[in-house]
């Protein structure tokens, strides 16, 4: 397993949109390409982050096609990013994580 870590600022207007590709793409990449699912997080100065597990690292780069159905989810992230930093690869070397699926928390940090 990998896990993979995408970091961007987002234009505040734009925070829906870019949410709605996300998720998207999380589901996308989960049907087709062996993700194990991921979490977007958004810090106090503006900063999104999103941590994603996946199979393999063969797995990861298969869902970097841009050729399939999903390049309009890729198109409405694209708008409101403002600026991304290269996605960083992990390899958990120890994990006490509780499984759990939170609910969304619709407020502003």
């Amino acid at each position: 397993m990998i896990v993979v870590l995408f970091r961007w600022e987002i234009d505040p207007a734009h925070e829906k949109i870019f949410k709605e590709g996300w998720t998207e793409l999380v589901q996308r990449n989960i049907e087709k390409y062996g993700a194990l699912g991921s979490r977007l997080h958004k810090t106090k100065d503006n900063q999104w982050v999103s941590y994603s597990q996946w199979i393999s690292e063969e797995h990861y780069q298969k869902a970097q096609n841009l050729e399939d159905k999903h390049e309009e989810a890729r198109s409405k992230m694209l708008t409101a990013i403002i600026s991304t930093a290269t996605p960083l690869i992990l390899v958990p070397m120890l994990d006490h994580l509780i499984g759990t699926n939170i609910p969304t928390i619709n407020k502003t940090v």
